[in-house]
This record gives structure tokens, C-alpha cells and sequence, in this order.
């Protein structure tokens, strides 16, 4: 009998702890527009892509973008259990935040609490479709207007409501007093002085918003005003032309609309079927699937050693596994032991022929030896290697933006630059990441250096009309001045910076 009660116990311990390591493991979910990640159960999961393939379609719907156009990109997200699984990727991340997207150089993507950060989700979901698929040069208090106004959508089986009111939102607009409209109208989040005012920025940009788009006759004359800002107009003056309403009209029409008027809508929609596929990741992806997303966000040079450690011991742990390997290329290469890091990638290359990623970090080193040489020869034999990986990297994935880029920095300075295909090349990478503040710049540099300077506009003012754009938006209003031919050249301009949390907008949910 004990002999019996003893294997049981065991028996029961070995279940116990399978179950733990299956409760680990990280499924990879595949849509239409979503790569999804998640450490949690398969139903979820795909009742999870199901919300953000309908939520993709109501704006499609509500926007009139056509339900066929597809996604050059689709979005990764990474749903954890917690703010430890966020704080993996985002080390110093706010306690408030549930989730986070990340516009950076090497990846667009979103890490989010399951089941906690659902609005947050669809908002930055709207920001990411907006820039994906229309590209208007909406005003910086718009922008998160419409970002808050859909992210409350109610998704229904064969309709949507869409109006819905954000419970701390609303909340800020009964707290006391609310920012100037003049101030919603001409400043970024940042640049509002006084707590309470910066505090209502994102429930008056709401409700302003649910405004305009409460009859036909506003939504036309918001559609109005965004025309004149495109304009170059004044953003008070558009708007009182616009609407024939000053600025200090604006707030008690504001407030008795929110008392007595405020109405969600409601609409049929026939939601097209897609297809969901899922697979269940490897024992390296527990170890290292958010390490190499941390990777991919700026880290403060004081971590990298430690960074760059932690990822050995991990990576040690799965000898020859492509996944590992691959993180730990990305890590020594950028923060380590260079030589170690390109040798880990071109295992990965003869373990996965196909893995575009090895190629373009093996790329990034060449063009970092590049930039370092005082050698005229050793610097082209440097940037023709880096051409030969884009190159295996453009037959794998013609569309990935990053390829794109590496690939346009490779002829920057060149002689003839830009010429048409660098130009075909710069148009690619903008239409697979418009939302990237260093695609736009980089792309509107060229277009006023082939006298495009129209078009150059109208690719940065997105950018400089961004609430979240930081250095950035200041860079893109210079070079909208430049294109205008209201200012001289810059004789060397300044950098790109590196996505900072406000640049990244991990807009606070819960």
C-alpha cells in the first residue's frame, strides 16, 4: 500500500509539473492582419484574434477602407499574464500601464496584458490602422480623439456600437475644469501646462470627436477643417472656419452635449470569415521569445552588459535551437562580443536558409563596420557584403520594411542618389511602416532631394501634427519648412532618435 501511495504521489507530481511547463509554453496565432503571441490557452487566443479581426473590419466599415485591400504587415502582439511579462520588454515601465506598442526601427509590435488591456489594444490598434491605410494628416488632438472614440466599440454578432464611453475618461470630464480648446487645438499632450489640463486631454479630444461625428452636417465640417490644416492653415483659424465656432464657443456646446445629447451608434455589419491558424512555439520561446523583443526597444547602455548576460545563460539552455540563437546573434552583435553574435546568425542561416531577421542583423554589423571605416575600399567591400544579406533577405520577404530601410541606408551618399529605384524603394518601406518616425524622415529627405517637395509634405505632416512625436515631429516641421522652401537646408541633420515611451505611445489602460 505505500509502495501504491508513494508512485501515485509521484505520478501526480510529474503531471503537476507537465501541466506547469504546457501552462508556459507560447502559442503563435495567425490572421489576416495579427501575428499573436500568447504564454496563455488556445480558446482564448483565438477568441482574442477573432475581437481584432472584427475590430478591423468595423474600421474598415467606418471608413470606408475596402474589406479585400490587404495588410502588407501584419501586427505581432504579445498577450502576457501580467505587468512581469511587460516589464520583460519595457524594464521601467509606469505601474499603471497594461500594455504598450512599440513603432522601433527593427519592429512594429504590442505587448498587452490578457484580458486587461483590451481598450488600450484597440486604441493603438486604430492609431496603427490609421497610419496603415489612410494616412491623413490628422491633427494631433484628432488623432487620439478617434483612437479613444473607436477603442469602446461594442462588437456584436452581426453589428457594432460605437461611441462608448471609457469609464476613466469620462471620469475627467467631471473633475473640474478641462483644457482650453485653443490649447486641444494647437499642443501635444506634453506641452499642456497644469496637471488638470493635461489630464482632460484625451477626454475632451474624445468628446470633441464623438461631437463632429454625431450628424452628417459636423462629420462635414470636421472633414472641412481637416482639409484646411492639410492646407498649412492655422489649426484656431481652420477650425473657426470650419465650423463657424470660436474656440471659447466650443466648451459649453462640449459640456451640454456630454449632459443631454451623447449617443452611441449603432450599425449592421456583415463580417467577412477569415482563417486562424495556430501553432504551439518551442521550450526556447519561454526563455527567450520577450528577451528578444527587449532587445528590439533601446536599451540604457549602463544594462547591456547585463542584458547581453542573462541572454547567454538563457540561450545556453537550448544549444543549436534557431530561436536562441538568433536572440543571442541580435545581442552580441549590438551590445556584446560582435564576432560571437555574427557567428550565432550564420548558424541560424544553415539551420533556417529562410530566416530574414539572421539577415538583416548581419547586415546592420556590416553597415556598422561601414560607418566606422576610414577606408574608402574597406567601406564599399563592407556596404556590397551588407547588400549581398538585404539581397537573400528581399527574395525571402520583398515586403518587410526593414529590409527596405537597411537597404536605402546602404545607397544614402552614394553617387546618383536618390535615383528611381531608390525612390521605389523608400515608397516600399513607407507603405509597409508609415507609422515609423525614422521611415517618414528618411523618406521625405529623399523625396526633397529629387524636388518631390509636395509629396514631401504630405509624408511628414502626419508625423509633425503627431501628439506623441517628441524630437521627431520636431524634425518633420523643420523639414516641412525646408520643402516649402521657407527655410535653408540643415547642414547635417540631427539624428534620429531612438522611440522614447511618449514616441512609443504606451497610452496608460487600467
Amino acid at each position: 500500500m505505500f509502495r501504491l501511495i508513494a508512485a501515485l504521489i509521484g505520478a501526480l507530481a510529474v503531471t503537476l509539473v507537465a501541466g506547469a511547463a504546457a501552462a508556459q509554453t507560447w502559442l503563435r496565432a495567425e490572421s489576416p492582419n495579427f501575428i499573436i503571441y500568447s504564454d496563455g490557452g488556445e480558446r482564448e487566443l483565438r477568441e482574442y484574434v477573432t475581437k481584432l479581426e472584427r475590430f478591423d473590419q468595423i474600421l474598415r466599415f467606418r471608413f470606408n477602407v475596402p474589406m479585400e485591400r490587404p495588410t502588407l504587415r501584419r501586427l505581432p502582439i504579445y498577450l502576457v499574464d501580467d505587468r512581469a511579462g511587460l516589464r520583460v520588454v519595457w524594464p521601467d515601465m509606469p505601474e499603471t500601464v497594461a500594455g504598450f506598442y512599440t513603432p522601433s526601427e527593427e519592429d512594429v509590435f504590442a505587448v498587452a496584458i490578457r484580458g486587461e488591456g483590451d481598450e488600450f489594444m484597440l486604441h493603438e490598434y486604430a492609431h496603427h490602422f490609421f497610419f496603415q491605410h489612410l494616412n491623413a494628416p490628422y491633427p494631433g488632438w484628432l488623432t487620439e480623439g478617434l483612437a479613444e472614440y473607436v477603442m469602446t466599440a461594442e462588437i456584436r454578432n452581426d453589428s457594432f456600437m460605437i461611441g462608448r464611453f471609457n469609464t476613466l475618461r469620462f471620469d475627467g470630464l467631471n473633475s473640474g475644469g478641462w483644457i482650453p480648446i485653443e490649447t486641444l487645438l494647437t499642443a501635444r499632450p506634453q506641452q499642456v501646462e497644469g496637471a488638470q489640463a493635461r489630464g482632460t486631454y484625451y477626454p475632451v479630444a474624445w468628446l470633441l470627436t464623438h461631437w463632429f461625428f454625431a450628424t452628417p452636417e459636423r462629420s462635414a465640417q470636421l472633414d472641412a477643417y481637416i482639409r484646411l490644416v492639410a492646407q498649412g492653415v492655422d489649426p484656431v483659424e481652420a477650425f473657426t472656419q470650419a465650423t463657424g465656432l470660436a474656440p471659447r464657443q466650443v466648451t459649453p456646446i462640449l459640456r451640454g452635449y456630454l449632459s443631454g445629447n451623447l449617443k452611441a451608434l449603432t450599425y449592421e455589419i456583415d463580417y467577412q470569415p477569415f482563417e486562424v491558424s495556430i501553432t504551439r512555439l518551442g521550450g526556447s520561446a519561454r526563455d527567450l521569445l520577450l528577451q528578444g523583443q527587449r532587445i528590439k526597444r533601446p536599451v540604457p547602455e549602463a544594462d547591456r552588459a547585463a542584458v547581453t548576460a542573462d541572454i547567454r545563460r538563457r540561450a545556453a539552455r537550448h544549444p543549436d535551437d534557431p530561436l536562441a540563437l538568433l536572440v543571442l546573434g541580435h545581442a552580441e552583435l549590438h551590445m556584446g562580443d560582435a564576432a560571437a553574435g555574427e557567428a550565432a546568425l550564420l548558424r541560424v542561416l544553415e539551420l533556417d536558409p529562410d530566416n530574414d531577421e539572421a539577415l538583416q542583423y548581419l547586415a546592420t554589423g556590416r553597415l556598422s563596420q561601414a560607418d566606422k571605416a576610414e577606408d574608402p575600399e574597406q567601406r564599399r567591400a563592407l556596404l556590397a557584403q551588407a547588400r549581398g544579406f538585404l539581397a537573400r533577405a528581399y527574395r525571402i520577404d520583398p515586403d518587410d520594411y526593414f529590409t527596405l530601410l537597411l537597404i536605402t541606408r546602404t545607397r544614402e551618399g552614394q553617387p546618383g542618389y536618390p535615383n528611381d529605384n531608390d525612390m521605389l524603394t523608400w515608397e516600399a518601406a513607407f507603405d509597409g511602416a508609415p507609422q515609423l518616425a525614422v521611415v517618414r524622415l528618411g523618406y521625405a529627405r529623399a523625396l526633397i532631394a529629387a524636388e518631390r517637395r509636395a509629396e514631401a509634405v504630405v509624408v511628414l505632416m502626419p508625423l509633425a501634427n503627431s501628439p506623441h512625436g517628441g524630437p521627431a515631429a520636431d524634425q518633420a516641421r523643420a523639414l516641412m519648412a525646408e520643402a516649402r522652401g521657407e527655410v535653408a537646408p540643415p547642414a547635417d541633420p540631427a539624428p534620429e532618435p531612438a522611440p522614447g515611451p511618449d514616441e512609443a505611445g504606451p497610452d496608460q489602460a487600467g
